[in-house]
């Protein structure tokens, strides 16, 4: 019987690590600080001296662009990094196994999956779940940047190629009409666009079956060595209405692993329906984390405070002076974008335009007002003040927003129940009085918590916002503002 890498002693194991052709050209940031670092990108931090304001109107755009490192950022990056270097250790050319196990896929072509062996291994999935502009998507998406898709390897015949370009990572996206087979096609066209072959033409015929071209298509990425495969849920069609990820996909997502490959499954939380209901699937397909991304409920945490007023709306600078200062700054933020991390970059946005038009020296309150009830953000007023008023029977009126997740994270913690499951409850603002349904109110009048209104269920996998300890951010913190001096933030 073949010795498995876990039977290796833990320094050959680690020699092993080291010398595996399939990640030494990778950078792995082990380190969470390192990570937190690399997601970081300010486009904002070299200003624009020289240039006048009808030019940096251009520039506007570019607050999209910008990312902060926030602590669930960190935390579901960190999950997608271990699941990608630990399918590509797991694939390692010098063992052996790997070699006959790509060698036996093969003997299976023309097969259905349901005709493959079982392995005992599996490797490890994640999910990604959360509202649409929470940030899941810029997440993955930021990630993924930091590590390049495909590596050409020159001929090695100790590792049983000749040539071989690798598929590090894989990203698709759900075919609209919810199919195995529009999620196939997606997925050879996504091979052919990132290797340069012809995988999609030489298999999509009438000839090949869905199921057989399933297993097809994991020969395929098995073959390339992919360490990662991205499944993002389509955005289009009714999500209350019908799950995405349904027993046919998680099935195939569990192939993968079996396979060897890490899987990462993004989407909104109403999708995943199917994968809670077997406790095996659940526990495979979230081996590396379950991240929950929602909109920020506390203004007055440092989430809040540190993570978007000062990661993401100071960041963005392009008026000739520093915004003006003002206490209620976080809790005025709060009130005009319901916490959500995509609204808060439209406002910036807006708010900069609006600033350069009118040649303001710098954003001040008035500024911030006037954009928050522009044409710009009209749109989306209604979710804004559900959100700020912690409104669940407001938020029930757009099926694709969860809203039966947010009533955790907006309940205070008994106290009684706390004691008795040895948690230590932060203190709770008086709630005051709840405020009156209006999207365009001009400033925020409250410094409490407003009380939750509507009824909604309980229900599991609500993740805390931040997994970090307060020195880790105070680290980051002075870490990323060093970078800024030296220049050398990206």
């Amino acid at each position: 019987m073949p010795i498995t890498p876990e039977q290796l002693p833990l320094q050959t194991r680690l020699d092993l690590i080291d010398e595996n052709p399939l990640t030494t050209g990778l950078e792995r940031l082990d380190d969470d600080l390192s990570l937190a670092k690399a997601l970081r990108r300010n486009p904002f931090s070299g200003g624009s001296p020289g240039v006048t304001y009808q030019r940096r109107i251009a520039l506007v755009d570019e607050v999209s662009s910008l990312v902060t490192a926030t602590p669930m950022m960190i935390a579901a990056a960190r999950g997608l990094h271990n699941a990608l270097f630990t399918s590509l250790d797991r694939q390692n050319p010098l063992s052996p196994n790997n070699s006959r196990r790509i060698f036996s896929l093969s003997s299976h072509i023309g097969n259905t999956t349901r005709d493959l062996p079982w392995s005992p291994e599996f490797s490890g999935g994640l999910v990604i779940a959360g509202w649409t502009g929470t940030g899941k998507s810029r997440t993955v998406d930021r990630f993924l940047e930091l590590i390049p898709q495909v590596v050409v390897h020159e001929a090695a015949p100790k590792y049983g190629w000749t040539a071989m370009r690798q598929l590090v990572w894989l990203k698709v996206h759900m075919p609209a009409d919810g199919s195995k087979g529009g999620l196939v096609a997606e997925m050879l066209m996504q091979i052919d666009r990132a290797l340069g072959t012809d995988y999609s033409k030489q298999y999509l015929g009438r000839s090949w079956t869905v199921e057989k071209l399933l297993v097809v298509v994991i020969y395929i990425l098995l073959v390339h060595r992919c360490g990662l495969v991205v499944i993002e849920e389509s955005q289009e069609g009714n999500l209350a209405s019908t799950s995405r990820f349904g027993a046919e996909f998680i099935q195939f997502f569990l192939r993968l692993l079996n396979a060897g490959m890490g899987v990462a499954v993004v989407g909104n939380p109403r999708a995943f329906d199917e994968l809670r209901s077997s406790a095996q699937t659940e526990a495979r397909l979230t081996e590396y984390g379950w991240f929950n991304f929602m909109p920020v409920h506390d203004a007055a945490s440092p989430d809040w405070t540190q993570d978007v007023v000062k990661g993401i709306w100071k960041a963005a600078q392009l008026l000739n002076e520093p915004d003006e200062d003002f206490d209620d700054l976080p809790m005025l933020l709060h009130e005009k974008t319901g916490g959500v991390l995509r609204y808060v970059a439209r406002l910036r946005r807006v708010t900069l335009a609006l600033g350069l038009r009118t040649n303001a020296c710098r954003v001040t309150r008035e500024l911030i007002l006037m954009a928050a009830n522009s044409p710009e953000m009209i749109g989306v007023m209604g979710q804004i003040a559900m959100l700020s008023e912690r409104n669940l029977e407001g938020l029930a009126r757009w099926r694709d927003l969860p809203s039966d997740l947010v009533r955790p994270a907006w309940t205070p913690i008994d106290p009684k129940s706390a004691e008795g499951e040895g948690v230590t409850p932060a203190p709770q603002p008086k709630a005051p009085k709840a405020p009156k349904s209006s999207a365009r109110r001009q400033a925020p009048t409250q410094t409490g918590v407003p009380p939750i209104r509507g009824n909604s269920p309980s229900v599991s996998h609500v993740a805390a916002s931040s997994y970090r300890t307060a020195d880790f951010r105070a680290r980051l913190v002075t870490e990323l503002e060093q970078s800024a001096l030296d220049g050398t933030t990206k």
